[in-house]
């Protein structure tokens, strides 16, 4: 099997990692009878970050983001993306849909007004979203070893010829072909991590999805987006190793040079995954005064 490409997977993400194994989050029904898995956490009715969690993912915070929070008059709000956690699959059909999907959920919440958003991984296309279509409500944005824009020519040639062979076939297969292909991944990483609380636990809600959620995400971060690098207008701060094995620094650097108001942050540690330090320079960015 071809490894899934930018696809975000480890025993250390700190977004999408459950504390117990039997917690389970809280849910709220939208007014059109749409079930949602959402989280919160950090400091209670400070400045609203809404967190979108990686490939292997649901509405668990790490303890260290939960620290960052309090420390830093942050909320992170985290929505379980459709077929992830307890929010059922459901149609979208670009990722230019997400934030009328969330909307609902936003007001359900309390939260009306702005509010700033964090990516993380294959989060990242979702977090742009926000920028593109309410933006009038997003203020700051960060980005954690994102998923690039793959609709730019330039940013998919940076990926190694097996990874863009993995575009290629997401973009195209059929949903039954890419239920198959992630539904071996998830089983292999269930049991390769199967002492891991966290991750045996998103793992778990999203194979009783029948893997819907990266299903979707594969088909999604392949086609059009839905909107363009220049409708991500607001502040965006970008963090990436130089050595990440799963999402190109040469294509990430590619995507960030057409966002209009991007900084670039090189990560000293190796990993796909946000070291303390990186979490700690975000959660400080995010406490700035908004201007």
């Amino acid at each position: 099997m071809v490894k899934p490409c930018a696809m975000a997977y480890s025993t250390e993400c700190p977004v999408g990692s459950r504390t117990c194994g039997t917690r389970r989050m809280p849910t709220l029904t939208t007014a059109d009878g749409t079930l949602w898995g959402y989280g919160r956490s950090g400091r209670a009715g400070g400045r609203p970050v809404l967190v979108h969690h990686g490939l292997i993912g649901d509405a668990a915070l790490d303890p260290r983001m939960t620290a960052l929070g309090e420390d830093h008059g942050l909320e992170w709000i985290v929505i379980e993306r459709p077929g992830y956690g307890q929010t059922p699959p459901m149609a979208m059909d670009r990722i230019a849909d997400w934030p009328a999907m969330i909307a609902p959920v936003l007001e359900a919440l309390g939260i009306t007004g702005r509010f700033d958003a964090v990516g993380v991984s294959a989060g990242a296309p979702y977090t742009y979203a926000l920028s593109a279509g309410m933006a009038d409500r997003a203020g700051r944005l960060c980005i954690l070893s994102g998923v690039p824009f793959i609709g730019m020519e330039a940013v998919l040639a940076a990926y190694p010829e097996d990874g863009q062979a993995s575009y290629a076939r997401y973009a195209t297969a059929g949903e039954t072909a890419l239920r198959d292909e992630f539904r071996i991944f998830c089983e292999t990483m269930a049991a390769r991590f199967a002492d891991h609380a966290g991750l045996s636990a998103a793992l778990t809600a999203i194979l009783a999805q029948d893997v819907a959620g990266p299903a979707r995400e594969a088909r999604l971060q392949a086609r059009d987006w839905g909107f363009p690098p220049g409708a991500v207008r607001c502040p965006v701060d970008l963090w990436h190793a130089q050595a990440d094995d799963l999402v190109p620094y040469a294509a990430a650097r590619l995507s960030a040079d057409g966002l209009p108001n991007a900084a670039w942050h090189i990560q000293a540690d190796p990993s796909h995954m946000a070291s303390d330090a990186t979490l700690r320079e975000m959660a400080e960015r995010l406490a700035q005064p908004e201007g």
